[in-house]
C-alpha cells in the first residue's frame, strides 16, 4: 500500500481548535437571559405535572387534562430550549423568545384584572427582564456574532 494512500488517521496532525476551548465570554446579560428562560420554562414544565397530579379533576375530562398537561410542558420545554440557544448565540432563537415573553406579560394582566397581584408580579416581572435583555447591546451583539453551525 502507498504511503499517501492509508486508512489509518494520522492523530498528530494539527487539528482545529475545538469551539467550546476557545469560546468568547459571555454577556451578563445573556447569562440573565439564560437563567430567567430556564427558571421559567422548568416552573411551568413542573408545577403543570405538579398541579394535574395533586388536583382533583374540575372542568376538563381526562383526556383534555393529558392534552393541556402536555401542552404547557411543551410551553416549558421550549422555553428552556430558547435559553439553551440563545446562551450557544443562535440568532433564530431571539424572536421566539421574544413571543413567548410578550405572551407571558400578556397573562399576567389577566391575573392583575382577577386581584391576583403577586402572581401577576411573579409573571410580569421577569418576562419585562428579559424583554428588555433581549433588546439591549449586549446581547444584540452577542447573538449577531456567534454563529453555532460552525
Amino acid at each position: 500500500m502507498a504511503s499517501d494512500d492509508s486508512v489509518q488517521p494520522d492523530f498528530n496532525a494539527p487539528r482545529p481548535p475545538r469551539r467550546f476551548v476557545q469560546a468568547r465570554p459571555r454577556p451578563l446579560t445573556v447569562w440573565v437571559l439564560f437563567l430567567i428562560l430556564f427558571v421559567q420554562g422548568l416552573a411551568v414544565a413542573f408545577s403543570t405535572v405538579a398541579g394535574a397530579v395533586a388536583s382533583p379533576p374540575e372542568v376538563l375530562d381526562t383526556a383534555g387534562q393529558i392534552a393541556l398537561v402536555v401542552l404547557y410542558v411543551l410551553f416549558g420545554l421550549i422555553l428552556v430550549l430558547l435559553g439553551f440557544r440563545i446562551f450557544l448565540g443562535a440568532q433564530g432563537a431571539r424572536t421566539p423568545a421574544m413571543v413567548l415573553q410578550l405572551l407571558i406579560v400578556v397573562l399576567s394582566f389577566s391575573f392583575f384584572s382577577s386581584g391576583a397581584g403577586p402572581i401577576g408580579l411573579a409573571f410580569l416581572v421577569p418576562a419585562a427582564v428579559a424583554l428588555v435583555l433581549l433588546f439591549i447591546r449586549p446581547t444584540q451583539v452577542w447573538l449577531s456574532e456567534a454563529d453555532p453551525q460552525e
